[in-house]
């Protein structure tokens, strides 16, 4: 599956599309905030980290497969194309340069979700409705039978955008061993697919 095949993804006030290089500005604006990346996996990033953050994100995409992928998503405003925030739907491991994704610690028919918008932008259900709509692609293009999202305890908001999706409480890790350095504890949370049997 190339990216060429990927279609934007409408809803009712949004657009998700492949996020490019040409998105770099729009999304440093909220992944070097200080504020956002509190319950994000990283730091905030320096126009540059970005810069190289998500071209390894596009070339994520480029060599994504049906079995295994890696898409970030720009979330856009439908009206006007603005760029709020991004999304991130992957199950897999491996480097783009050598140009091809591997299995990551999901088996292939499973798949891991992310988002995050920018701070004037949350609040007013944006967020819902674009993680929303990126779980039901899994579900209904690539066929997934289950979306895995992981949250710091302490992102209470986060939380209740999973649960008014359907998510449900899968798993805990201590805040000891939070790879990332944040220390906090994370929860993690399941969504089945009620389309595809368990396999």
């Amino acid at each position: 599956m190339s990216t060429a095949g990927i279609a934007p993804i409408e809803t009712e006030r949004l657009t998700l599309r492949l996020l490019t290089p040409a998105d770099a500005a729009a999304v440093h604006s909220f992944r070097g905030d200080e504020g956002v990346t509190r319950f994000l996996s990283h730091a905030p990033l320096t126009a540059e980290e970005n810069r190289v953050r998500l071209a390894e994100v596009v070339e994520r995409a480029a060599v994504s497969t049906p079995e295994w992928f890696h898409y970030g998503w720009a979330i856009t405003l439908r009206d006007t194309g603005q760029l709020i925030g991004d999304g991130r739907t992957w199950n897999s491991a491996g480097s783009p340069a050598r140009g091809t994704l591997t299995p990551g610690s999901l088996p292939s028919h499973q798949a891991s979700l992310g988002y995050v918008l920018h701070p004037d932008y949350q609040g007013r259900g944006y967020g819902r409705e674009a993680a929303g709509a990126l779980v039901q692609w899994l579900f209904r293009e690539l066929g997934v039978s289950t979306v895995f999202a992981g949250v710091y305890e302490p992102n209470t908001a986060s939380i209740r955008l999973l649960q008014h999706l359907g998510f449900t409480r899968d798993g805990y890790v201590a805040p000891e061993l939070d790879k990332f350095g944040k220390g906090f504890p994370s929860l993690m949370f399941r969504l089945d697919n009620p389309g595809v049997s368990s396999r």
